[in-house]
C-alpha cells in the first residue's frame, strides 16, 4: 500500500474514525467501506501526520464505549467531504499542525462527564484554570459576567476585556459577550451538539490573530444527523438540583443534510448557609480580648475610637458593657453558585450545489439568565462630632458610653434586611450565523470562504447600598445606625434602593478567504500551502453606572430632606458606542522533507511548517506574528515535536477609558484591604491608624496590546510491543508581557507584596484631590481627607487596568492511556496532568520578578480515568486532583495556617445501552455520582472581599451530586 492509498483510506474514513476514535486509538481493527484492507492505528501512523490529530484524545477522557454498529452508507464521507478536513492549529487540509500537540475531547467523553453546560465541561480539563472548581458568571464590578475559558490559567483574564485563550466555533470567530469583556462565552453551545472539542495549548496568533496566546479551543459541532433523539438528565445534591432536556431532529440525503437541536437546562443556587465549609473564621481586633467573626450584624455593635472597645447593641450609657459583641457570619447568605436557566437552539445545514461547490451554515440562539440573592446589606459608619469632620447623628446621644465626653467617636456596625435584600440578576442573549462555502479549483486546490455575523446583549443588575447617601441620611436622622430597623421608610429606601447597572450590546462581522493546495512535490511528499485574507469589524455599545433602579434612561431628580441633599440629582447614564475594524493577511507552508516514500531508519519523518500573519487594527496599529513547527519520527511509533512562535492579545473595546470609566471607591472596615501584619512588622508599610482606603477602578489611558513568545517540545510514543499503550509528554514555555490587568487587590498578600507601585500610603491632600478630579464617580466616604487620624485616608489603591505586568511560566503536560481487551469486554486507563515548573510575575517593568509558585498557588493538577466496558455496560471512575501548597506569609485567625491541602474529587459514571428492538432500540440510561465521598474543598482561614469564598480555597464542587439520564433515538 503506497502513501497516496493510505491517505485515501484515512480521509475516506474520517467520520467513521471520529465515531470510533477509541477503537482506533487503542489499536482495534475496524472495517472501512471501499477498502480491501483492514487498517490498524499503527498503520495509520505510517501514513504520516494526516490522521494523528484526528485520533488523539485527552487520555483523561479516553472512553472505551463500544457504540452499536454503524451503517457505513450513512457514515461514509464523499470525496468532496474528504477534502474539507482541517485540524485546529493549521489552515491546511489533511495535516496535523507540525510540532504542536492537539488535544481532542470526543463526544463520548463529553457524555461521560454528565455535564449540562459547556462551562462545566471545561472544568474537567487540567490545562484550564477552571479545573476542579466551579465557574460562575456572577461577580462584583461588572467584571465576571460570562464563563470564559483560560488555558494555562494566565493572570488578568477575568478583568481584562480580551482573553488570552481564543474560542472558535467550527473554526469561526464568534461574537463576544459580557459587560466588560468582548470574548465569546462557550456556554452558548449546548453540549449535545458538540461532536468533539479540539484544544491546541500553544500560541496560535500566526494562524488566527489576536487572543491565541495560551492556545485555541475549537468546538466542532455535528456535521449531520438522521432521525430524532431526545435525552434528559436530573441531578441533585444537598440543597441543590439540576435538570436539562434536549431534542435533536435531522435528515440527511445524498448531497446534504440538515438538523436542528433545542436544549433547556436549569439548576438551583447554593449559598454559604448550605455548605458548612463556607464560613468567616474569627479574627483579632485591637482592643477586644476575644476573637471576632463580624460585627456587622442585627442587632449591631459600637466600637469606640481609638480604644477599640466593643459594646453590643442595644444599650444605654448606664447599661453599656465593655467588650461584649453581637457576632454573625456574613458568608451565610452569600451565593457559592448562582441559579441559572438557559434556552438554546442550534441548527446546521450542508448542501453540495454541484461537483465543485458546497455550502455549509450553522446558526444559533441562546438566552441565559443567572440570578443570586446576595444577602443583607452590611455597613459600618464612623459617627461623631461634625466639628472634627465626622458624620453626626441625632441618635448618638442616647448611645454615648460617656455622655460628658464631647469628642467620643463611634464606629457603628450593622446589617439590614434578609437574604434577598441585595440581589444580582444577569441576563445574556446571543445569536449568530456562520456560513461557509467551499470551491474546488482543480488539481487539489481549494478556496474556502468563511463568514460570521453575531450579536449579543448582556445586562447585569447588582443590588447595593448607596454608600455616598447613607452618611447624609444618618446626619439628617433618616437612618438610625444604632437600631436600623427603627429608621423611617424613606431612610431605608436611601440605604437599599440602589443598584449597579450594566448593559452592553456587541456585534461582530467576520469574513475570511483561504486558498490551499499543493505547490509541488518533494521526495518526502507534497509541499502544501495555505494563504488568505480576513476582515473583522467589532462594535460595542455600553451603558453602565450606579443608579436608583429604573433611572438609567431618565436620570434622577435627587432627594432633599430638611434642606440637606441626601441623594444628588444626576442625568441618565450615558451610552458609549465604539467600533473598530481589522484587516489581516496570513500564510502557512508545510514541507515534508522526509516521509513514507523517502524515509529510512532513524528518519521516518521530518516535517517543517512556517506560518505568519499580519494584522492591521484601525485603533492601535499593526502587528506581525510568526510561528515555526517541526515534527520528527526516528521510528514509526515515536514522534518528536517542537514549535516556536509569537502571539498577541489586542486591547478590547471594553478596556477603553470611554467604556470603563474611573471610579473612586472609598471603603472602611475591611481589614484585608490593609497590608499584612508581616509587611508592617518588617517596615515595608507603616502601621494603619484606621481602615480607610480608596480603591480606584476603571481603565487607565493608552492601553497597548499584550504580547507573548511561546515555545514547546514534546514526544508521543505508541510502542508496538505494548499494544494499546500511548504516552505523551510536552514541555511548554510562555513569556507574556504588557498584561492588561486589574491587580487583585482582594488578595491581601499578593497585592501588597507585588503591586506597591500602584499603592499610595498616607496620601497628601493634593494626591487625594488629583484622584478625585480624575474620577467620573465617587462612591462612599472616609478617604477624602489626608492625615493618619480616624477620618484620614490610609492608602489609595489604584487598581485600574493597564499594561504593567509581565509573566513568565513554563511547565509539563503529561498524558498516558492504555487499553486491554479481554474476551468478555475491555479495560482502559487514562491520565492527563499539568505540572507548572515556574510562574514568575514582574508587577511593573524594571521591578524584580516574584515567584508565584513558591507559595500561595497550586502547581500540579491531574485527571485520571479507569474504566471498563462489558457488553452494553460502561463503568468508569475519575479522580481529579489539585495539589496543595504552602502559604507565605501564614494566615492567622482561630489558629495559624501555613499550608493549603490538596483537593481530590472522585466521580463515578455508568452507562447502559438497552439491547433489543422496537422501543428498546437505541435506548440508554446513565448514572453520574460526582464527588462520591462528598469531599469539602481545602480550608482557608483568611477572609476575602467575597464572603462566598470565605473558609476555603483551591477548588470547589457541588458536593456529592447524583444525576440520572435517559436517551432515546427514533
Amino acid at each position: 500500500m503506497n502513501y497516496t492509498t493510505i491517505l485515501r483510506e484515512i480521509y475516506a474514513s474520517y467520520d467513521f474514525i471520529i465515531r470510533n476514535i477509541n477503537k482506533i486509538k487503542y489499536g482495534r481493527e475496524i472495517n472501512m467501506k471501499k477498502s480491501s484492507s483492514r487498517l490498524r492505528f499503527v498503520v495509520v501512523l505510517k501514513g504520516g501526520v494526516a490522521a494523528s490529530a484526528f485520533c488523539l484524545a485527552i487520555p483523561a477522557f479516553a472512553q472505551a464505549d463500544s457504540p452499536p454498529p454503524q451503517d457505513d452508507s450513512k457514515d461514509q464521507l464523499t470525496d468532496r467531504q474528504i477534502q474539507e478536513i482541517v485540524v485546529t492549529g493549521t489552515l491546511i487540509r489533511g495535516v496535523a499542525p507540525a510540532g504542536t500537540n492537539v488535544i481532542d475531547v470526543s463526544q463520548e467523553a463529553v457524555q461521560s462527564t454528565g455535564v449540562t453546560t459547556t462551562a462545566q465541561l471545561l472544568q474537567t480539563i487540567p490545562q484550564l484554570g477552571q479545573f476542579n472548581s466551579l465557574q460562575q458568571p456572577a461577580g462584583a464590578f461588572n467584571n465576571v459576567t460570562t464563563n470564559r475559558p483560560n488555558l494555562r490559567n494566565l493572570p488578568g483574564f477575568q478583568t481584562a476585556g480580551s482573553s488570552p485563550t481564543l474560542v472558535l466555533l467550527d473554526g469561526h470567530r464568534i461574537v463576544g459577550m459580557g459587560i466588560q469583556s468582548t470574548s465569546p462565552d462557550p456556554d452558548i453551545i449546548p453540549p449535545g451538539v458538540i461532536e468533539r472539542v479540539e484544544i491546541v495549548p500553544d500560541g496560535g496568533s500566526a494562524i488566527y490573530g489576536s487572543d491565541a496566546v495560551a492556545g485555541v479551543i475549537n468546538f466542532i459541532t455535528r456535521k449531520k444527523f438522521d432521525g430524532i433523539m431526545v435525552d434528559s438528565h436530573y441531578g441533585f445534591a444537598d440543597d441543590y438540583h439540576a435538570f436539562d432536556a434536549n431534542m435533536t431532529a435531522g435528515k440527511s440525503w445524498d448531497t446534504g443534510s440538515t438538523y436542528i437541536s433545542y436544549n433547556y437546562s436549569e439548576h438551583g443556587a447554593i449559598y454559604g448557609r448550605d455548605r458548612d465549609y463556607v464560613k468567616m473564621y474569627t479574627k483579632t481586633i485591637p482592643g477586644v480580648p476575644f476573637p471576632i467573626t463580624s460585627l456587622r450584624c442585627t442587632p449591631g455593635n459600637v466600637q469606640l475610637v481609638p480604644s477599640g472597645t466593643v459594646y453590643a447593641l442595644p444599650y444605654t450609657s448606664a447599661t453599656a458593657t465593655a467588650n461584649t459583641a453581637n457576632q454573625c457570619d456574613e458568608s451565610d447568605g452569600a451565593p457559592i453558585y448562582p441559579s441559572e436557566n438557559r434556552h438554546s437552539v442550534f441548527a446546521g445545514f450542508s448542501q453540495d450545489l454541484n461537483e465543485a461547490l458546497k455550502v455549509d451554515v450553522r446558526a444559533w440562539f441562546t438566552q441565559r439568565k443567572v440570578s443570586a440573592d446576595l444577602g443583607p446589606i452590611y455597613d459600618s459608619q464612623y459617627i461623631g462630632p461634625a466639628f472634627i469632620g465626622l458624620t453626626p447623628s441625632p441618635y448618638m446621644a442616647a448611645y454615648k458610653v460617656n455622655p460628658a465626653n464631647p469628642f467620643e467617636i463611634h464606629q457603628v456596625s450593622y446589617s439590614y434586611g434578609g437574604d434577598d435584600t441585595e440581589q444580582q440578576r444577569l441576563s445574556l442573549s446571543t445569536w449568530g450565523v456562520t456560513p461557509t462555502f467551499t470551491a474546488e479549483l482543480g488539481k487539489g486546490w481549494q478556496l474556502r470562504g468563511m463568514g460570521s455575523y453575531g450579536e449579543s446583549t448582556t445586562q447585569n443588575i447588582v443590588g447595593q447600598y448607596n454608600s455616598t447617601a447613607v452618611p447624609r441620611a444618618i446626619a439628617t436622622g433618616l437612618l438610625n445606625p444604632y437600631d436600623i430597623n427603627s429608621s423611617s421608610q424613606l431612610g431605608l429606601d436611601v440605604l437599599s434602593n440602589f443598584e449597579s447597572f450594566g448593559r452592553t450590546r456587541q456585534q461582530l462581522i467576520n469574513g475570511r478567504l483561504i486558498l490551499d493546495g499543493a505547490l509541488f512535490r518533494l521526495p518526502g511528499g507534497d509541499v502544501k500551502f495555505a494563504g488568505g485574507v480576513e476582515y473583522n469589524h467589532e462594535q460595542l455599545r455600553s451603558q453602565k453606572g450606579s443608579i436608583v433602579p429604573g433611572t438609567e434612561n431618565t436620570g434622577y431628580e435627587g432627594l432633599v430632606y430638611n434642606g440637606v441633599t441626601v441623594i444628588a440629582p444626576y442625568a441618565n447614564l450615558p451610552v458609549v458606542t465604539l467600533s473598530r475594524s481589522t484587516k489581516s493577511a496570513f500564510g502557512e507552508m508545510v514541507v515534508p522533507i522526509f516521509g513514507v516514500d523517502n524515509g529510512f531508519g532513524g528518519m521516518r519523518e521530518l516535517t517543517v511548517s512556517l506560518s505568519g500573519r499580519y494584522d492591521d487594527y484601525s485603533d492601535f496599529g499593526n502587528t506581525f506574528n510568526l510561528k515555526i513547527g517541526v515534527t520528527y519520527r526516528p521510528v514509526n511509533w515515536v514522534k518528536l515535536r517542537g514549535s516556536w512562535g509569537k502571539s498577541f492579545v489586542a486591547p478590547s473595546l471594553a478596556d477603553r477609558p470611554e467604556t470603563d470609566v474611573t471610579s473612586y471607591n472609598q471603603v472602611n472596615g475591611l481589614s484585608f484591604l490593609l497590608p499584612p501584619a508581616s509587611l508592617v512588622a518588617n517596615g515595608t508599610y507603616p502601621a494603619p491608624q484606621n481602615s480607610n482606603v480608596a480603591v480606584v477602578l476603571g481603565s487607565a489611558p493608552d492601553i497597548k496590546p499584550e504580547k507573548a513568545t511561546t515555545w514547546s517540545l514534546g514526544f508521543d510514543i505508541e510502542p508496538p510491543f505494548v499494544p494499546g499503550l500511548n504516552l505523551s509528554l510536552t514541555y511548554w514555555n510562555i513569556k507574556f508581557k504588557n498584561l492588561i490587568n486589574l491587580p487583585n487587590f482582594t488578595n491581601q498578600v499578593d497585592f501588597w507584596t507585588n503591586f506597591g507601585s500602584v499603592i499610595t500610603v498616607n496620601p497628601t491632600q493634593a494626591q487625594i484631590d488629583s484622584y478625585l478630579a480624575q474620577s467620573d464617580t465617587i462612591v462612599g466616604s472616609g478617604c477624602s481627607v489626608a492625615g493618619t487620624g480616624p477620618t484620614g485616608c490610609y492608602a489609595i489603591l489604584d487598581a485600574r487596568k493597564r499594561n504593567f505586568a509581565n509573566v513568565e511560566l513554563d511547565g509539563l503536560d503529561a498524558a498516558l492511556s492504555y487499553r486491554l481487551d479481554a474476551g468478555f469486554g475491555s479495560f482502559d486507563l487514562g491520565f492527563n496532568a499539568n505540572y507548572e515548573l515556574n510562574r514568575k510575575q514582574q508587577p511593573i517593568a524594571g521591578a524584580a520578578f516574584s515567584d508565584l509558585l513558591a507559595a500561595n498557588n497550586s502547581r500540579f493538577k491531574f485527571s485520571t480515568v479507569l474504566g471498563t466496558t462489558i457488553s452494553g455496560l460502561r463503568a468508569q471512575v475519575t479522580w481529579n486532583h489539585t495539589g496543595g501548597y504552602d502559604l507565605d506569609p501564614a494566615v492567622s485567625s482561630a489558629g495559624e495556617q501555613a499550608r493549603v491541602k490538596s483537593f481530590n474529587v472522585i466521580n463515578l459514571f455508568f452507562k447502559y445501552d438497552v439491547p433489543g428492538e422496537g422501543i428498546f432500540k437505541d435506548l440508554s440510561f446513565t448514572l453520574n455520582i460526582d464527588n462520591v465521598v462528598d469531599q469539602d474543598p481545602p480550608r482557608y482561614i483568611q477572609q476575602s472581599i467575597t464572603p462566598s469564598q470565605d473558609g476555603y480555597i483551591n477548588g470547589n464542587t457541588l458536593g456529592r451530586f447524583v444525576q440520572f439520564g435517559v436517551s432515546k433515538r427514533f
